[in-house]
């Protein structure tokens, strides 16, 4: 009997050291388990050159536009051209009637044919007039130097005339004053114009230029002479261009900057105006700084931090940067050279056991 409750106290013994064994076997493999590091993304810095870019999406403008109004009153009877169309300096772009006009260029040729007769009728009196000047009188002289004189002016003065008749006459016919491309026309046939009507918008598309609205808090840094690049929306094509004019004024309903670029060359292909163009404008360039991606940075109004991995952990390291509406921000403390900044810190407790991903 005694022995019996020996043996039995024994294997009560055995299993509790056997469960005693498992619990801390468990323990240990938990423990194991949960001191394992958590995979993360790093980018581990390097300093190097950058620049501060101001990204903003702008207008293709023709390089010069042209509105072409109606220099007299009168009724259109052709319109010469289409939206469009490319034309020539002095291209005849619309045509008013100019009955009237060419009358009144009639007449005054007419008068000046008459007028031109007369002189030459009181040129040879007076030529007469000198080559008996011995046997004349000199009244009857000083009459006829007096008459071709007088013809003489009146020539002149109708030879002004038809000039300022054939003017006047050359006003109804509306020509571009430079070569360029039809943007729109708003004449038509039959349609009573004047001063007040544009008729037509002739713009040079070879050589355009680029506006864009910047706002003001990024607009003071710009200034005429900054290097820019343009790339029409869903295009491959980069262009090279630079920045020749900044409005002076800020626009008080929008709170923006008028901002215009010029193309260093033309395009290669041309492009229709009214384009959205994204512009790129190098506002400032720098030799070696440390930049990080805005997604990394904590906080970024208020007290601005990253993580980093120390001794295998990840750490919250103060920071300061030169905030900009860019996707990399220039950091000038805070970081170095090496240091393996955590990209996606949002998802890391401070203090947590970290390693690179592969």
């Amino acid at each position: 009997m005694t022995e019996t409750r020996t043996a039995r106290r024994s294997t009560r013994f055995l299993l509790l050291v056997l469960a005693l064994a498992a619990a801390a076997g468990g323990w240990w493999w938990l423990t194991e388990r949960r001191a394992q590091p958590t995979p993360v993304r790093v980018e581990t810095l390097a300093a190097g050159p950058a620049a501060q870019v101001l990204a903003v999406n702008g207008q293709l403008k023709p390089g010069r536009t042209d509105k072409i109004g109606a220099p007299v009153l009168g009724q259109v009877i052709e319109v010469a051209v289409e939206e469009g169309d490319e034309v020539a300096k002095g291209q005849l772009l619309v045509r008013l009637d100019d009955t009237i006009a060419r009358q009144a260029v009639t007449q005054a040729e007419a008068t000046l044919a008459a007028a031109r007769v007369d002189l030459e009728a009181k040129a040879r009196a007076w030529e007469r007039a000198k080559a008996l000047s011995g046997t004349i009188s000199a009244q009857t002289r000083e009459n006829a130097e007096f008459a071709w004189r007088a013809a003489t002016s009146q020539v002149a003065q109708l030879e002004a005339a038809l000039a300022q008749a054939r003017q006047q006459l050359s006003l109804y016919r509306i020509t571009s004053p430079s070569a360029g491309t039809v943007l729109s026309v708003d004449a038509e046939v039959g349609q009573v114009v004047g001063s007040s009507n544009v008729l037509v918008t002739v713009g040079d598309l070879h050589a355009p230029m680029v506006e864009a609205d910047v706002d003001e808090a990024y607009g003071v840094r710009l200034h005429p002479g900054l290097e820019a690049r343009i790339a029409p929306i869903g295009s491959e094509a980069r262009m090279s261009a630079h920045v020749d004019f900044v409005a002076p004024t800020v626009d008080p309903l929008t709170g923006s900057r008028m901002v215009r670029l010029t193309l260093d060359a033309p395009p290669e292909v041309q492009m229709p105006s009214g384009l959205t163009v994204t512009v790129n404008i190098v506002v400032e360039r720098f030799d070696n700084v440390i930049t990080v991606p805005r997604s990394a940075v904590l906080d970024l109004d208020k007290a601005p931090k990253v993580m980093v991995i120390e001794g295998g952990r990840a750490v919250e390291r103060a920071i300061k940067l030169r905030d900009w509406p860019s996707q990399r921000l220039i950091v000038t403390e805070g970081l170095a050279a090496g240091d393996g900044l955590i990209l996606a810190p949002q998802d890391i407790a401070p203090g947590a056991l970290v390693v690179a991903a592969d």
